[in-house]
């Protein structure tokens, strides 16, 4: 996996929130801070310190704006890594998909934690689905255009990552089902979930999202 090194004075911004990212930085030298908002709603997710991974969200998840601004605390050395590069890598390592995925699941979780938010279950499942899809085929040689995903494996990983009830974890993946997000298929006695629409299942799930969320529907 090849990157390159770049070098960031105190006070540089290294990403904006709302870009669109296609990279990621390994932190070497010096400080980075995450926020999100700007002025006075201005709030500091956390400091990084050498060695740290920022801003991988981008290279897990398709078409991913920057959730977060990085700017660096004091002079900081960073290596980049290109989506790309990170793609091909994750290709000749598979074992390296449940990292990723671990991570954008602590991500996720921590960032709603710091910020004083409830997770928000239905966008959290959208992403570990969208990061499961874009490598998984799991085995299927059925159809290649399927993105399968086991059920089992993702109802445990989305309870476990958020702490909530199996039971509620299906009804987010029955009520994306009838919204024709995915659908659940049966293979060789195995139940699986297929994404409907793959492409652009992600800006499609945070359409729906804020539409839910406007109607009081998701957000209790």
């Amino acid at each position: 996996m090849k990157s390159w090194m770049r070098d960031y004075t105190s006070g540089s911004t290294i990403f904006q929130e709302g870009e669109p990212g296609n990279v990621a930085f390994i932190l070497t030298e010096g400080s980075v801070e995450i926020a999100v908002g700007v002025g006075d709603k201005r709030k500091v997710v956390t400091v990084f310190k050498p060695v740290s991974v920022f801003g991988e969200m981008a290279l897990v998840l398709k078409d991913q704006k920057r959730t977060a601004t990085a700017v660096a605390r004091s002079d900081s050395k960073v290596a980049v890594i290109s989506k790309q590069d990170f793609d091909d890598f994750l290709e000749k390592s598979p074992k390296l998909i449940g990292v990723a995925l671990t991570a954008v699941v602590h991500r996720l979780r921590t960032t709603t934690e710091k910020l004083g938010r409830t997770p928000d279950l239905f966008m959290g499942i959208a992403h570990i689905i969208e990061l499961l899809g874009q490598y998984t085929v799991a085995g299927v040689k059925y159809d290649s255009t399927l993105s399968m995903i086991k059920f089992d494996s993702l109802i445990k990983t989305v309870s476990n990552a958020f702490l909530v009830e199996t039971n509620e974890v299906c009804g987010i993946i029955e009520m994306m089902e009838t919204m024709g997000l995915l659908e659940q298929q049966f293979l060789q006695d195995v139940l699986y979930i297929n994404i409907k629409g793959k492409e652009d299942f992600l800006k499609r799930c945070v359409k729906i999202r804020e539409t839910l969320g406007r109607a009081n529907l998701l957000d209790g």
